[in-house]
């Protein structure tokens, strides 16, 4: 990212302005809120989207309630300076907010040792990405990063490395680190693409790699398979990436069901050359694992609806430093693979645009 500053700081050329976003769901936000925290909060919204994310992409089994919570208030700080660009802000709010996020990070590292330390090292990273890019636009400018660099940037810009950080300190996963960081970003930008590309907004991958066909292949293939090559932790992920991805772009249409069932096939091949994850494409051409080959129908709208709406659950738990419900990794999974079909397949339930609100 310093290397990139730089190269930027010679450019002739300013970075370009991005819009406020203005397309959210202002009313389902506070909503949920009102679920989560027990009030009205302000920055509702990214509250929201802090939640979600991080409700979809822990469990009980890999990460205690204090790294969940922790996850969550530096998502919040993430969101309001992404979201709330160039709005009056809450000045008290937000200190409050970041001397939580900052108590709960040395409370990480005090009670939870090495791990603590990476998880708020990985959480420090990823805000750190993200407010340099909300500052300047850096990440606007894919001429500034080779592929390698921006997937790593990337993949640091939505908080990969925060979910996995067992994964990672293993170590077990380093040959294919590269090509499982790149699928994650998949998940989140495949779904995406539509959106940003309506928008002008250039920090997607997809944006910067030829052949969708082959990316929708590797993400679907990847979705298909319980056998974690890449890692538990990341396996959730890369599932949860989709799901939130894929409720966000609903915004406040939530509800609004397309009335079909879409069938999901476990256990698929890759369907051709993966010039982008060759290793990942030789673990799944061998079929060495023991997944199971089924298919299973998903009613998509409703699964997404139960899941938002248990999220606010999750979330409430947290911050009472418990564990008070979490998403099963295989649902998850299914509903992914079918949400990832759904919106290669354009399904209405996915298309518009994502709200209609703007933020107060």
């Amino acid at each position: 990212m310093t290397v990139a500053c730089d190269r930027l700081m010679r450019n002739s050329e300013s970075p370009p302005l991005i819009d406020v976003r203005g397309e959210l769901s202002v009313d389902r936000a506070q909503q949920w809120c009102r679920r989560a925290v027990g009030r009205t909060a302000p920055y509702s919204f990214a509250m929201e989207m802090a939640g979600l994310f991080t409700a979809l992409c822990t469990a009980p089994e890999w990460s205690t309630a204090l790294e969940a919570r922790t996850t969550f208030l530096w998502g919040v700080l993430a969101g309001i300076s992404e979201y709330y660009a160039g709005t009056t802000p809450q000045v008290q709010e937000i200190g409050r907010l970041a001397r939580e996020a900052v108590a709960a990070s040395q409370q990480c590292v005090r009670l939870l040792g090495d791990e603590g330390e990476l998880v708020v090292a990985a959480q420090v990273e990823c805000g750190a990405v993200q407010l340099v890019d909300n500052l300047t636009g850096i990440l606007q400018l894919p001429d500034l990063f080779g592929p390698e660099e921006y997937i790593r940037i990337r993949g640091a810009d939505i908080g990969v490395h925060i979910y996995t950080v067992q994964d990672d300190r293993s170590e077990r996963f380093r040959e294919i680190v590269d090509e499982t960081t790149m699928v994650a970003v998949l998940a989140h930008d495949l779904i995406d693409q539509g959106r940003d590309a309506e928008n002008g907004n250039r920090n997607n991958l997809v944006l910067r790699l030829h052949d969708s066909g082959q990316l929708w292949d590797i993400l679907e293939v990847c979705l298909s398979h319980t056998c974690a090559v890449g890692g538990e932790q990341w396996q959730r992920v890369v599932a949860g990436f989709v799901v939130g991805t894929c409720l966000y772009a609903r915004g406040g249409r939530e509800r609004v069901h397309d009335g079909t069932e879409t069938i999901v096939r476990k256990k698929l091949r890759p369907s051709m050359e993966w010039t982008y994850a060759p290793r990942l494409a030789e673990y799944f051409s061998r079929a060495g694992c023991t997944c199971t080959d089924q298919a299973e129908p998903v009613n998509v709208g409703p699964a997404l609806d139960r899941l938002y709406a248990g999220s606010s659950t999750i979330v409430r738990g947290w911050l009472r430093d418990r564990w008070d419900a979490h998403f099963g990794v295989a649902d998850l999974q299914r509903l992914a693979l079918a949400c990832a079909s759904a919106v290669r397949d354009r399904s209405t339930l996915f298309s518009g645009r994502n709200g209609a609100e703007v933020i107060p």
